[in-house]
């Protein structure tokens, strides 16, 4: 076991997060290798002894120190290395890791352990353990494919794992270190975040007077906010410097998100000040739809639902576009949480005429799911506060924000009904935008 400690620079990623995890970053990484040669060099690459040179692992050597190539980054790395020579001593480690509260964030696994399970096995009965820990697989070309490791691991572990081929660089171990432990750290701080939130949300079903609710609200809002800042901050960096076109998609969806989290957020800090009007803009109403459809890609994935539009009419509009992206994410929340073993989602918009007046346009927004629907007994009320048809998992507020954002904000209408063929459908009318006639003389 080799601990490094460095200090690192005010400015770096890994202290704008350590601040967010009550002032504590995790490093600790698990080494699991039969051959202590490799196992060292692992090591000595990602947490080097000052007066040790590391060991390398291709013929693609690393700076020389002496000549002043050191890379600066070098000094920001503060891993914490263990190192388990089989899978028996591997498991103890992670189960003594769980009961000191001193779990690890991510591991090297070589494939050929020469045990009785491998290290995708391995893995896996880590993953009962530790479901959070990240795994990157050294192997050789012919070890195992990615299918079969999906396969062991299931899909539902796809992003908690990668994988490298001997021989290795330098770099590319400690980029893999890097990323994986900043994923870990990533994700804790985004369940820190939704507790702080549930928390807010759980004092406002209770019941709080409005002040208390609008206090709350600014504090967490405020604490969001300012994770999100350093969120959306170190993901511009990432995408500018990324050569990976699927890190790129995947940074730009974060960052999507990111904005219209703010704005969100923004909005309910604004709850005790009502002289503070909201923003509109000239927007396209197909890019809040589309939007909303990205930053749900992987849940609809994930649930295997598919997006049709039969009908979408380029519109535009003079609205808030992170409100409406909002109401749109909720609509599609609640549709495939009436559909969870996998469905249809029908997206329409339509340019509709009142009469034959001018500029009396609207644009009408139909989302439909393909599930079982709601008893007509009840759909009278789905509308109001705080009723929910999910238990414990709701909170019985995303549809009457929606229709208080649709109704109130943008002067709009919302409707909602079960569709004559199977499921739900709702119905959102928005006043299109007017153009300005010419009547100069």
């Amino acid at each position: 076991m080799s601990s490094v400690a460095k200090k690192i620079t005010p400015t770096s990623f890994a202290e704008a997060v350590s601040n967010r995890i009550n002032g504590h970053y995790n490093w600790r990484v698990l080494i699991v290798e039969d051959e202590p040669a490799i196992a060292e060099g692992i090591q000595n690459i990602i947490a080097p002894p000052t007066s040790v040179i590391p060991i390398h692992r291709s013929s693609r050597q690393r700076p020389n120190p002496a000549n002043g190539n050191s890379s600066p980054s070098a000094q920001k790395d503060q891993f914490e290395v263990v190192w388990a020579k089989n899978p028996t001593e591997a498991l103890k480690f992670v189960q003594d890791s769980i009961a000191q509260n001193k779990p690890f964030a991510m591991g090297f696994f070589d494939v050929l352990l020469g045990s009785s399970i491998d290290g995708i096995e391995l893995v896996r009965q880590i993953h009962q353990i530790d479901p959070r820990m990240y795994a990157v697989f050294v192997t050789a070309y012919h070890d195992r494919t990615v299918d079969s490791i999906n396969q062991i691991l299931g899909p539902d572990k796809a992003d908690r794992w990668d994988y490298m081929n001997k021989p290795f660089t330098d770099g590319s171990i400690l980029q893999k270190a890097r990323n994986a432990v900043s994923m870990w750290n990533l994700k804790e701080q985004k369940k820190h975040q939704e507790e702080q939130l549930a928390e807010a949300a759980n004092l406002l079903l209770q019941g709080e007077r409005a002040n208390t609710v609008a206090a709350v609200g600014r504090s967490v809002a405020h604490e969001f906010g300012n994770l999100l800042m350093h969120i959306i901050g170190h993901a511009e960096i990432a995408l500018i410097k990324s050569d990976v076109t699927t890190m790129q998609q995947s940074l730009a969806t974060i960052l999507k998100a990111g904005d219209t989290a703010a704005s969100v957020l923004k909005k309910f800090k604004k709850m005790h000040n009502s002289d503070q009007s909201i923003e509109f803009t000239e927007i396209s109403i197909n890019q809040s739809i589309d939007e909303a459809v990205d930053l749900m890609g992987h849940e609809f994935k994930k649930r295997m639902i598919q997006v049709t539009r039969p009908i979408f009419h380029k519109c535009v509009l003079e609205a808030n576009h992170h409100s409406l992206v909002q109401v749109f994410m909720n609509l599609f929340i609640n549709a495939s949480h009436a559909m969870p073993h996998g469905g249809q989602i029908d997206i329409s918009v339509t340019r509709i005429m009142h009469g034959e007046l001018p500029n009396s346009g609207m644009v009408e927004i139909r989302i439909r799911d393909h599930g079982p629907g709601i008893p007509e007994e009840i759909l009278p009320l789905v509308l109001d506060a705080f009723f929910t048809t999910k238990g414990q998992q709701g909170t019985g507020l995303g549809l009457g924000i929606c229709k208080e954002i649709i109704q109130s904000e943008h002067q709009g209408e919302f409707h909602i009904g079960n569709h004559p063929s199977k499921g739900l459908e709702i119905v959102i009318r928005l006043p299109e935008k007017q153009e300005v006639s010419d009547e100069r003389s």
